[in-house]
């Protein structure tokens, strides 16, 4: 997708990624042997973000709902930094960002 609209998939926020670029070799060995997964040069720790809610999509009521997902404090100012400045882009000032495979701000480079 490249229309640079968040699908709200809440892919974003379910991670944390660590980068790998100055991660010693042994530390990145004893991650991904504990069962993590490496994606895009980080390593991915499942923790789904305790703001993101599950929301149904309007449409077909006869059917089961379809669900897609929301951030409870998107407006509020409470919202940290990093959500706030995320647009897909691969680094926000000095950190690298992990943008996940299938967002809609994916820009291939």
């Amino acid at each position: 997708m490249t229309d640079n609209t968040c699908q709200r998939c809440g892919a974003c926020c379910r991670l944390i990624a660590l980068s790998t670029i100055h991660m010693p070799p042994a530390y990145k060995r004893y991650l991904l042997n504990h069962g993590l997964k490496e994606d895009l040069g980080f390593i991915l720790i499942p923790h789904e973000c305790q703001h993101l809610i599950e929301v149904p999509v309007p449409g077909d009521y006869n059917a089961i709902p379809a669900m897609e997902f929301a951030c409870d404090i998107h407006e509020s100012p409470d919202r940290p930094q990093v959500c706030r400045k995320f647009h897909g882009q691969k680094r926000i000032g000095p950190w690298n960002v992990y943008v996940p495979p299938g967002c809609a701000f994916n820009k291939k480079e």
